[in-house]
């Protein structure tokens, strides 16, 4: 569900011109979210996700606990997309819209849409095309991050919540603020980048895996082996 919504995110994004669309696209995201809850909801059910299921290879294990949070992390996304997806175009100020204006000075007569009474709120956050899209790849990110079961599979969903994240703290170009703080932000997640990758490599260096389950079992061989070693010593000494 999220791959395709994705897909038509990116089609939609890709040929429309106007910037109030946004709004659209964020009601469509909010709707597609909500559906995404109950299809996780109703998968709760199968019993095969009581042990667990890998798939793509161990890539990815799916269990209850990660269908729970899935749910939860869809239905705050789509409580978030409502701060954009409904807001009021015309904001009537107070001098025209006191119920003591209408009644006593001939409010209703002189009642009119002139924009030096009526301020026209199109403001900048809900005119930001690409805001949804950027909404979905952080939100997929987070749930590839759920149910990652490798080393692998774990850096590609922290760099896909991150790629994501480094554009919306950037979102704002015109502030100085936003543009700094993405390109701190960019720098320093690059660095942990790094180290994550280090970390990787050396675990792989000694385990010959890069599965987390894999390197649970070596080490849990490892454990046995020295337990019985010092077991063996004990007894020679003796």
């Amino acid at each position: 569900m999220l791959i395709s919504l994705l897909t038509l995110l990116l089609i939609s994004n890709a040929l429309t011109l106007r910037t109030d669309k946004s709004i659209l696209f964020s009601r469509v995201v909010m709707v597609s979210l909500i559906h995404t809850s109950f299809l996780a909801y109703n998968n709760l059910f199968f019993l095969s996700l009581d042990k667990g299921i890998g798939i793509f290879g161990g890539l990815f294990h799916v269990t209850v606990f990660t269908q729970m949070f899935n749910i939860f992390i869809f239905i705050l996304t789509a409580f978030i997309l409502t701060l954009t997806s409904f807001y009021p175009r015309k904001v009537f100020l107070n001098q025209i819209s006191s119920l003591s204006f209408l009644l006593f000075n001939g409010g209703a007569s002189k009642f009119n849409y002139n924009k030096t009474k009526i301020s026209n709120k199109m403001a900048g956050q809900f005119r930001i095309l690409e805001y949804s899209l950027l909404i979905v790849f952080v939100l997929s990110g987070a749930v590839f991050l759920m149910s990652a079961s490798d080393l692998i599979s774990i850096f590609l969903a922290i760099e896909l919540q991150s790629y994501g994240l480094y554009i919306l703290s950037t979102l704002y170009r015109d502030s100085e603020q936003s543009t700094n703080g993405g390109l701190t932000y960019f720098l320093i997640g690059g660095l942990a980048s790094c180290f994550i990758l280090l970390g990787s490599s050396l675990l792989y260096a000694n385990s010959g895996t890069t599965s987390l389950e894999g390197i649970y079992v070596i080490s849990s061989i490892s454990e046995v082996y020295a337990n019985l070693g010092d077991s063996m010593q004990g007894d020679v000494l003796s």
